[in-house]
């Protein structure tokens, strides 16, 4: 009998087990979000200042080995996001945004990784780092407008392949007091909070291929230890082990 089973046979209640990221969002967000603030290291803004970040220009400068192995991939071999996590529903309904999983809650995508090793070692030198994946959003894709999860993350994107006509292809991000309407540019990189209300496009004919990732937003020691919590439970949550599942099931096996 494994962990699960001898929880559920006692009757015991673990906190996230067995629950969808709405329930979890729920239940903790405005509390966890509440301390998190409290003792951030940065600002509350809704983009980020990339100074703050050391890793990120290692990234940049390395961003043309990492769209190499991101293209090699053709769009249909990489999952839509709507069919790995079900708690993406709304958002994913679209099939066209892609998501091909490199690491994520502490869980390594083997199969995956070996599929871009410069890209999948990279990562690793990257600090709190959560999650990360090649997100491809395909010609004619629409993230609908909608929120993360919680203010303990934020999200990077290192723009891989941009479709030619970049205004089409665009995110809203709606911070305190004004919108910010962002294009990518290959080679560059920026970071927002995803808490803030935020929408994307791809209005054109092309694939756009970033380099998507979370991280732990910097905090001192209170805030720090709520996040690791945090994470640590959403680790063994519905919310993650179905995505998991769902990419060990199409042969890509965590290490």
């Amino acid at each position: 009998m494994n962990w699960r089973e001898t929880v559920a046979a006692r009757g015991w209640k673990v906190p996230f087990v067995n629950k969808s990221l709405f329930m979890i969002g729920k239940d903790l967000r405005p509390k966890i979000d509440a301390i998190i603030m409290r003792d951030s290291k940065i600002p509350d803004s809704a983009i980020q200042d990339k100074g703050f970040f050391a890793w990120v220009p290692k990234l940049e400068a390395r961003w043309q080995e990492i769209r190499d192995e991101a293209i090699a991939l053709q769009p249909k071999e990489i999952p839509s996001l709507g069919d790995l996590s079900f708690d993406h529903g709304r958002i994913a309904a679209d099939r066209r945004w892609r998501s091909f999983f490199l690491k994520g809650y502490g869980y390594r995508m083997a199969g995956n990784a070996s599929r871009a090793p410069v890209t999948a070692a990279l990562i690793e030198q990257v600090p709190g780092l959560v999650t990360a994946n090649f997100s491809v959003l395909e010609a004619g894709g629409h993230i609908p407008r909608h929120t993360g999860m919680t203010k303990g993350m934020l999200t990077y994107h290192l723009a891989l392949k941009v479709p030619q006509e970049r205004d089409k292809c665009r995110m809203n991000v709606e911070g305190a007091d004004q919108l910010h309407v962002l294009t990518w540019q290959e080679g560059e990189s920026f970071i927002f909070d995803d808490m803030f209300n935020h929408e994307v496009w791809n209005e054109t004919d092309e694939d756009r291929y970033i380099l998507l990732i979370q991280i732990k937003r910097p905090c001192r020691f209170l805030g720090n230890l709520i996040q690791n919590t945090f994470l640590a439970a959403v680790r063994h949550s519905r919310f993650v082990q179905d995505i998991k599942k769902n990419i060990d099931r199409g042969g890509m096996a965590k290490a």
